[in-house]
């Protein structure tokens, strides 16, 4: 009897939601895909020119638009993508796990710690993804994140969860793949490398968030 009653309101509240959902307004994007074409050349101590090398930050086929930059800050080169994927309720429209960072030719993939307080000295710092791929002897290493307007998410889950509640209760569902990457010939180069990267980051967050944050 207990056990009916239980299937009963599971049943209603699968119900009510599917009843929610149908009549919902329909799912819209909230970032204008022109505004990342305003990501300008000049982030901080950074010069960059439009561009970046597939085989360092694979293209994914559902992208809706990005833009690919390589930018210089003294002996320092770095390689930024910042990709928008919209009607992201429906799932084969998302973000790939598999293209955040070569797969092909890859011998190991290390992942790194990273802290970085990407919005201002006084905000709460944040744990980045960050990877070192080893493709023969050269070193890649990569560092991304998920934005949702202007919040980052270094968490893969955290990101899905909240795609998942905009889906649902903003009727939003864009959101931005945010990577930047660099090489290095050998280990001791990383640790170096790796801190470019973490000085490159804030100030394309802070343009980003300008530029397409709600």
């Amino acid at each position: 009897m207990r056990a009916g009653w239980r299937l009963g309101v599971t049943l209603s509240l699968f119900a009510s939601v599917a009843g929610v959902l149908h009549f919902a307004p329909p799912v819209r994007g909230a970032v204008q895909p022109v505004s990342l074409y305003g990501l300008p050349t000049t982030l901080g101590a950074w010069t960059g020119a439009d561009g970046a090398p597939e085989e360092a930050l694979p293209s994914d086929p559902n992208e809706k638009v990005s833009v690919r930059r390589t930018y210089h800050s003294g002996n320092h080169l770095a390689w930024v993508s910042v990709a928008l994927f919209v009607a992201q309720d429906d799932e084969t429209r998302r973000a790939s796990v598999n293209k955040i960072y070569p797969q092909r030719g890859v011998s190991l993939i290390q992942p790194l710690p990273l802290t970085v307080v990407l919005n201002g000295p006084s905000a709460s710092p944040i744990a980045l993804p960050a990877v070192v791929v080893h493709q023969g002897p050269q070193r890649l290493i990569v560092v991304y994140w998920h934005q949702i307007g202007n919040q980052v998410y270094g968490n893969e889950y955290r990101f899905r969860l909240a795609l998942m509640r905009d889906i649902i209760f903003a009727r939003r569902a864009d959101a931005l793949l945010v990577r930047i990457a660099t090489s290095a010939y050998s280990q001791s180069e990383v640790a170096d490398s790796l801190a470019a990267l973490a000085r490159l980051a804030p100030p394309l967050y802070a343009e980003l968030a300008r530029g397409v944050g709600r």
